[in-house]
This record gives C-alpha cells, structure tokens and sequence, in this order.
C-alpha cells in the first residue's frame, strides 16, 4: 500500500514538473514568434528607407520641382504669420504720457446690438477715428481719488510755429517754420518736461518751447515766435526751453492752461486726464480707486476709460487701434489665400512627382513589394524633401516678413518684433508645410499601391482619365458657383466686407479651376514627365508595358536607376501571365474614378 502511494506521489511530481515544461515552452514559444514580427517591422522600415534614398538620387528634377515649390510656399506662409502676429501685438506708442501712472479717458468704442428678424441678437463694435472728450467737472473727482498726488487736464491742439526774429536772448533771426502740438504747462509734468533755461509761461502773450523746436527754427529764450491755430498767426515770447531727455516724439509748444482752452474751442470738455500716484501706490490699486470714484459714463452714452502701463498709448493716438481693426481682417483673408494657394501649388506639384514614377511603382507593386512599402517609400521621400525645404522656407521667411512689416508700420501704430515672434511664426509655418506633404504624396499613390499587383502593371501603363470624376465636377461647379456669388457681393460692399469677399472669391474660384482640369500622361503634362522621369520611367509607363530586355538596356545605361529594375526582368513573365495574354491595350483601372 505505502509503495503504491509512493508510485502515485511520484507520478504526480512528474506531471506537475511537464506542465511546468510545457508552460515554460510556450512562453519561450510566443518570445521567438514576437521577435520574427519585430525583424519583419524592422526590415521594412530599411527597405522603404533605402527605397526612398536611391529614388531620390534617381529622380532629382521632379523632387527639385517640389523642393522649390515647398520653400516659396513656406516662406510666404511664414512671412504673413509674422506680419499677422505682429500685428495682434502692436500698440500706440507712449510719448506724451510716458511720465504718467495712469490716464483717464473716454472709450472710443462704439457698440451697436440689434435683432435681425428670425435670428438671435447679435452685437457690432467699432472705433470712433475722433477724439472722444471727457468733461472738465472730472479733474476735481480724479484728484479725490484715493492714492492720487496730482490729476491734471490734458488738451491738445496743433499749432504751425515759425521764428519771428531776434530777442534779448536770442543772437539771431529764424526764418524756419515747423509743426508742432500745443499743451498746457501743466500737462508737461505727464511727459515729463524740465526747464533747461528760462522760466513757465505767466502770461497769455509767453510760450515755452522744447529743446528740439528751439533747434529746428532758430529761436531761444526771449526770443518772438509766430504760431498760427486755426485763425490768424499771433506773435508769443519765448519765456524758456524745456527738455525731456529723450529722442523722439512730436515738438510741442506750452502755453498758460486758460490761454490754451480758449484756443483749443472747447472749453467745457479735456482730450484726458493724466494721473500722477501717490508715492507706494502700485498700478491696480491705482485703477480700482479711479474707477470707483468715476461715474460709469463721461458724456451721454460714452464710457470712462482707466489707462496704466502699454494702454498709455491709445489716449496719445485714438485712431491707432481702430486702424489696426481694420487691417487685421484685411491681411489675415490675404493670408487665408496665400495658404490655399501654396498648399493647391504643393499638391499639384507632388502629384505630379509622384506620376511620373507610376510605372516604377507598379513595377515593385508587381514583383512582391506591399502597398504599406511603397506608401511608406514614397512618404519618406516627401517628408525629407519636405523636411529640408520647409527649413529653407522659415529662414528665408524672416527678411521678407520684415520687409512687408517695414511697409506696414506707422507712427501711431509702430509693428513690435519680439524675440520669439521670428521662430514661431517660421516654425508653425514649416511644421505645417512639412505635415502637409506626406499625405498629399501618400494619396497620390494610392492609384498604384492600392490595386492587386497583376493590375498594377496596366493601371500603371494606363492614360488618366481626360475628364475628372463626378465628385470633382461636383465640387468645382459649387466652388465656381461660390466664387461668382462672392465676386458680385464684393461690387456691391465696401471696406472689410469688400475685402473678405473678394479674397473668397479668389479661393473658391481658383480650387474650382483645379478641379475641373486633369492633365493627360499622353498631353502636355505626359511629355514634360517623359523628359524629366528619364528612360526607365518613359518607357516603364508605355500603355503595353516594357519588355525584359528594354527594362535591362535602360538600366545598364542609366547608372540612376534604382537596383529593383534589375531583379525585376526575371518576374516580368510572370507578372504577364498573371494579367493575361498581351493584347496591346492597358488593363481597365478597377472601380469608378471619384477624383
């Protein structure tokens, strides 16, 4: 009994040290049937990867086409991004209130909400080009304003001032006349200004000018100077010269605060009001204290506005901000058709490369290469052609954008170049050239690398069709339809609403005339492929088909062809027997043609 237990306990050992035999082999198993998988991966990726390097060396015309087109489009692309950005980041300078902590003045926006009939309300806002005034009565409210040192009332008005002779001070004549902006002596403290010499006009007869207007017509301290507002020229005295110590701005001219609001014709309103903190008064605290002690509304239905830091700018230049709304759809529907275009460009140009070489596709579509080789070959050479041109493009993207932000900027609204704004604006725009490309080659090889590989040969050698499918004649009949529609609303608008609908039209009729051509390999566009695929390429995409021995003279005297033309000879019969008997004509292509 105990011997029968112990042959049983033994057997079972056994048993559990098999199964653990078996379970060990299956795992060892299903590790060496991974690591095949892996290596078949792996070696695809080398054969598309030498695939595309050998074609790229065979066929440097074609991809040059594409390279060239690749690095405008990029640098167009580029080029508008930087301009557009800069745009969105451009504010008025600050000259006149650049001593100021903040400013108050009124919103020049103007705000308009209406109903249309079966549709939800919807709201339009717009830039007033005139100055919006705020009324005398808020200096003394701004000046109550907790953390307020000083609040000073600020108006402007042009003025031409000419030299009118020597004074006391002065040891010659001025005969020069220059432009410049009258304000109070008040309002020099928001610049700010500091006499150089003489003393603050007293009087309605004085003025003090800067130091720049001194220079440009002639004058100094006592001496008489003409200046003419709107009515008849008057003769001041020169009580002093004041600077600021900086370069730039426009000249001005300083007057007793009364004598300039009966010059300027409004007496009851100011252009604004510059605000000087109290010291230890940080910027926001400043704000919210000017904004509680203002009312919401300056004049009728026109708002106050709290101005601090960058925002200085737009109470100097009140017009700057609505100009800067105006351009900015304007260039960015430029932009819109600048893209469009450079990506129709990029594609016609691939696809067209990529035709050429349709004989040469279905030649190894034919002799065991799979769709996923040839997609990836293909895609690999356009991405590297791609790659190198989009880095060509955003270089040479930075001058031409500066160039064309040089012919927008003005002095109301100068175009700032950030550090960064150069590499963004070319990196998104080669990053989106370069992505752009690889489908628009994988999609036009998909008529070769999609069929069996007994079709691919005829598909191969077969003409394009002359008329495009129905899905394009579709679409180029609505786009055309959409173009013209556009064109005639763009005659009949004005401004922005002019400009988007023209830039519209534009896009819509020039993808309406792409879809409604399609080139003929055996036409025009068929004879500049045949010079530029070389003698392979010709007579691989003949409608019969080359023999074997065309196939290896063509090779033996072309030193670029690729090493696949060689082992392909000995599968071409087969490849004939597949596809039947030749009779002369190409194999139909399989399915409708929906592009």
């Amino acid at each position: 009994m105990s011997a029968t237990v112990r042959r049983s306990r033994t057997g079972n050992g056994n048993r559990n040290r098999r199964r653990t035999g078996n379970g060990n082999g299956s795992r060892a198993g299903d590790e060496r049937a991974a690591r095949p998988r892996a290596d078949v991966r792996a070696g695809v990726r080398r054969a598309s990867a030498f695939l595309a390097r050998r074609s790229l060396k065979a066929h440097r015309r074609a991809w040059g086409a594409v390279f060239t087109a690749t690095t405008a489009a990029a640098g167009l692309i580029g080029a508008f991004a930087f301009v557009v950005g800069s745009l969105l980041l451009a504010q008025p300078p600050v000259e006149r209130y650049a001593g100021a902590d903040a400013v108050v003045a009124g919103d020049q926006r103007v705000t308009y909400t209406a109903k249309p009939w079966g549709s939800e309300p919807k709201t339009a806002t717009a830039y007033l080009p005139e100055r919006v005034r705020l009324d005398r009565s808020l200096v003394a409210k701004a000046a109550s304003a907790r953390g307020v040192a000083k609040a000073v009332a600020d108006d402007s008005v042009p003025a031409r001032v000419a030299g009118a002779g020597a004074g006391s001070g002065s040891g010659g004549a001025g005969a020069d006349t220059a432009v410049a902006v009258g304000r109070s002596w008040a309002a020099a403290a928001l610049t700010p200004y500091r006499l150089t010499d003489g003393h603050a006009p007293r009087t309605a007869g004085e003025v003090v000018i800067d130091g720049a207007l001194a220079s440009a017509i002639g004058s100094g301290t006592g001496a008489h100077v003409t200046l003419q507002f709107d009515g008849a020229p008057r003769s001041y005295t020169v009580s002093g010269i004041a600077g600021t110590g900086r370069r730039g701005g426009s000249p001005a001219v300083f007057l007793t605060e009364h004598h300039l609001a009966a010059v300027a014709g409004h007496p009851g309103t100011i252009d604004a009001i510059g605000v000087l903190a109290e010291e230890g008064v940080s910027t926001d605290a400043l704000r919210a204290s000017l904004e509680a002690a203002l009312p919401d509304r300056a004049r009728g239905d026109r708002e106050v506005r709290v101005l601090t830091g960058a925002e200085l700018g737009q109470a100097e230049y009140p017009d700057a901000l609505g100009a800067r709304n105006e351009l900015l759809p304007l260039l960015a529907s430029i932009t819109g058709t600048v893209f469009m275009v450079a990506l129709l460009v990029i594609a016609t140009t691939i696809s067209q490369a990529v035709h050429q070489r349709s004989g040469e596709l279905a030649l190894l579509r034919a002799v065991g290469a799979t769709p996923r080789q040839l997609r990836s070959a293909v895609g690999r050479e356009v991405s590297r052609v791609a790659g190198a041109a989009a880095v060509l493009g955003a270089v040479g993207a930075v001058p031409l954008g500066l160039l064309m932000r040089s012919l927008l900027t003005t002095d109301p609204l100068p175009l700032p170049v950030p550090v960064w704004l150069p590499f963004a604006a070319t990196a998104a725009a080669g990053v989106l050239v370069a992505l752009a490309a690889r489908p628009v080659a994988v999609l036009a090889a998909r008529a070769v690398t999609g069929l069996r590989p007994a079709a691919a040969l005829g598909a191969a050698g077969a003409p394009e069709p002359g008329e495009p499918g129905r899905f394009r004649t579709v679409a180029g009949a609505v786009l055309a339809l959409a173009g013209v529609s556009a064109a005639g609303a763009a005659t009949a608008q004005g401004g922005q609403a002019a400009a988007v609908a023209a830039s519209g039209a534009a896009t819509s009729l020039i993808i309406a005339g792409r879809c409604s051509v399609r080139g003929s390999p055996g036409g025009r566009h068929g004879c500049w492929a045949h010079r530029c695929g070389g003698p392979v390429g010709s007579r691989a995409s003949s409608p019969t088909g080359p023999p074997p021995r065309t196939i290896g003279a063509s090779v033996r005297r072309s030193p670029r062809s690729c090493w696949w033309w060689r082992s392909s000879a000995c599968s071409w019969r087969q490849a004939r027997r597949w596809s039947g008997p030749p009779t002369g004509r190409p194999l139909p292509r399989s399915g409708p043609t929906w592009w």
